[in-house]
């Protein structure tokens, strides 16, 4: 047989089963290396997996699982037995009886039975470990833990997403798992982004996939432009900090912790504070510091510590996980040096009085790192975690006592719809390792060191509500999560990103999952068909579209939509051919774009150039009374062509893809520009008075590709 680990491959004899199941890997002899007999058969290579197993050992042909049963052994595995059934219906391959005891030697099955920690996992996290025998008659799912079990069944699943719904058939052999990475996080900025209670779950079972454990929930922050902000969970307290728009009842927090747990996944909540504290200056107005920009709470205001200490006292008790992070990052005050000097002192001494007191609850405190650039003495007390983003040198704080997180914000940021932050998912892969925090390796930790937690992808909703919806988000972030979840694992299963990215296709598609899902299209790519002439009379008009009801009203990239468009009149507003809440596609858009040009010095200026013409708008930060109105940013709004003329008929086509937009005025290419915009199904005009086009339409058609004219 051949063992791989981690790519490289060794051999080991094949060992005859026993008749109660799979006995042929003994777990003492697991990690054995003989060399393979002469003329044996072929044996099977490592499965393609994501993340990569640690110790793959092939054998020679395949297992059917037509008709088998799931047999549970001991006592506590039940969970991962259910779960594994739902999947297994999900995928397809019908349904899946689970028994007690050991298996039958009459049939096919999948056995999940306990067993001590593994030998051969040195350097890895042993209660999470487990071992997958595939033999001849059956599998045999080893774990000490249910979180153990688990991951042996997402294995499992993974292997089978290639096979034929109708007959399930694995590739004999034996796998011992474990990762090396103590926490493998994700974290989601639902403050500034209402996520459903629905996409949390498909995020819970995205990681859940790809064996990660912890989904860091950013729960208050603004968007930019200031005049949104977010406090997601029900908040008896003090009722008016809770969001309007979505938020999580604590009967929904119960639930999402209950479903993440029965996954592995640890839920750990994050309160920002006293910086992106607009929700708590908004509700309080006496603890703004006095002359700063709102958002700032005062720390040198004892009402401050008092009222977050009643506020923690209502949060902390709802959840279940062992840390709750307290955010201190980027309290950027002003006014005099006095003045400065006195509120950073007093902000470090903020992060210590809430440490105690989140600790008076029996939990450990999380903060961002960043304290190190304020000035003052007061140095956070050692039982602090620091997430280390903007500052490196997690060794330093170690030896200091704390335990830190790899969070560094140049590698680990996806900001959706931003031109700043962004991931590097082959950097990642090729590269990237999280215990290596700094690019100094004088400053990070050793790979083992218990006071080094992990590593964390984070997704930061900058533009709040608005912006990237939730499957734009989702189509960004799988992708990067693959690779992290990979690497934080401990393996690297290919050679280099492109063979990863082959070998993860094959498993990216998540049982129960629908966040990735795009809006259902015909076997020609068509989503929306209207050949119909409809006509808007006046500025005011609007004429509701199929989509209007469903609540789902965007195409993702990529899309091409066709249209025929007839100008009648020149009104003064914005001239809306089509719009959703989220986009607005014009005749006619008029603003100021902002541009650096070089002056008779030679220095860079910024300049305002007037533009003009066919465009669109997606809204982008807080939002406004359309997307035109929300809090607009560079990359949110453009124009591609001259306005439409007046009084004939013109054929637009619109091509979206990732992060560019092309515009085809009567099939000659007349612009595009670079930036992402998903295209709105809503309706024919604008819902905002006086904004529509004027003229008639006819020959809508919307692709879910891009079809080029």
């Amino acid at each position: 047989m051949v063992e791989t680990i981690n790519g490289d491959t060794t051999c080991m004899m094949k060992r005859q089963t026993t008749t109660t199941g799979l006995r042929w890997i003994a777990l003492g002899l697991l990690m054995s290396c003989l060399h393979p007999q002469d003329g044996r058969a072929e044996t099977n290579p490592a499965p393609d997996v994501v993340p990569a197993v640690q110790r793959w050992i092939g054998g020679e042909g395949t297992l059917s699982l037509n008709g088998a049963a799931v047999y549970v052994v001991e006592e506590g595995f039940q969970r991962a037995a259910e779960l594994l059934v739902d999947d297994w219906r999900a995928m397809g391959f019908g349904a899946l009886l689970i028994r007690e005891g050991e298996a039958a030697d009459s049939e096919a099955f999948i056995e999940i039975r306990r067993n001590p920690v593994p030998q051969g996992i040195e350097g890895m996290i042993s209660e999470e470990a487990y071992v997958l025998e595939i033999g001849e008659r059956g599998v045999v799912i080893r774990a000490e833990t249910p979180e153990g079990a688990y991951y042996g069944t997402r294995t499992l699943l993974q292997m089978l997403a290639p096979a034929d719904r109708k007959s399930p058939t694995l590739p004999r052999g034996g796998i011992l798992d474990a990762p090396v990475t103590r926490l493998r996080m994700l974290m989601l900025d639902v403050g500034r982004k209402p996520y459903p209670v629905p996409v949390l779950k498909d995020y819970i079972r995205m990681m859940a996939w790809l064996r990660m454990n912890e989904l860091h929930l950013h729960l208050s922050d603004q968007a930019f432009g200031g005049g949104y902000t977010g406090f997601r969970i029900e908040c008896e307290t003090f009722p008016g900090l809770t969001s309007k728009d979505l938020f999580y009842t604590k009967q929904e927090i119960r639930e999402l912790q209950d479903f993440a747990k029965d996954r592995g996944i640890t839920l750990t909540p994050e309160i920002d504070m006293p910086g992106h504290a607009k929700v708590f200056t908004d509700y309080w107005p006496d603890l703004l510091v006095p002359g700063s920009k709102p958002g700032y709470m005062d720390v040198t205001n004892p009402k401050t510590v008092e009222r977050m200490k009643t506020l923690l006292d209502e949060m902390i008790p709802l959840f279940d996980a062992p840390d709750f992070h307290i955010g201190t990052d980027e309290y950027r005050v002003s006014g005099s040096k006095e003045r400065i000097l006195e509120l950073h002192e007093a902000f470090r001494q903020f992060i210590n009085t809430m440490n105690e007191h989140v600790r008076s609850h029996g939990k450990n405190t999380r903060i961002w790192s960043g304290f190190e650039h304020m000035k003052g003495t007061t140095e956070p007390d050692p039982s602090v975690i620091i997430d280390m983003w903007v500052t490196d040198d997690a060794k330093a704080q170690i030896e200091k006592g704390h335990k830190a997180i790899n969070s560094n914000h140049g590698r680990t940021y996806i900001v959706p719809g931003a031109r700043y932050y962004g991931v590097s998912n082959q950097g990642i892969y090729d590269n990237w390792w999280p215990w290596l925090v700094s690019k100094d390796e004088a400053k990070n930790p050793a790979r083992d060191d218990p006071n080094f937690l992990g590593g964390k992808l984070h997704v930061w909703n900058d533009k709040g509500p608005t912006g990237y919806n939730m499957t734009e988000i989702a189509l960004l972030t799988w992708p990067s999560l693959m690779s992290f979840s990979e690497k934080m694992w401990g393996t690297k299963g290919s050679l280099n990103y492109k063979t990863f990215v082959t070998r993860a296709g094959r498993v990216d598609n998540v049982p129960g999952v629908t966040v990735l899902d795009r809006l259902p299209s015909n076997k020609q790519g068509v989503v929306l068909n209207h050949p119909e002439e409809v006509i808007l009379e006046n500025a005011s008009a609007q004429i509701d579209l199929p989509f209007a009801k469903t609540g789902r009203t965007d195409l993702e990239w990529p899309w091409t939509l066709s249209v025929e468009v007839f100008r009648a009149e020149d009104p003064e507003g914005r001239e809306v051919i089509l719009s959703s809440d989220l986009v607005e596609i014009y005749a006619d858009y008029a603003f100021e774009d902002e541009v650096k040009e070089k002056n008779e010095a030679g220095e860079k200026v910024k300049k305002l150039v007037p533009r003009r013409g066919v465009g669109m708008v997606r809204a982008s930060g807080s939002p406004g009374s359309s997307p035109a109105d929300a809090f607009l940013s560079k990359e949110t709004r453009s124009v591609y062509a001259d306005p439409l003329p007046l009084g004939q008929w013109v054929t637009l086509t619109l091509v979206g893809t990732e992060k560019r937009v092309r515009l085809y005025v009567d099939g000659e290419l007349a612009g595009e520009r670079r930036e992402q915009m998903p295209c709105p199904l809503a309706r024919f005009g604008s819902s905002a008075e006086g904004e529509s086009f004027v003229g008639k339409v006819r020959n809508l058609k919307v692709y879910d590709r891009e079809v080029l004219p």
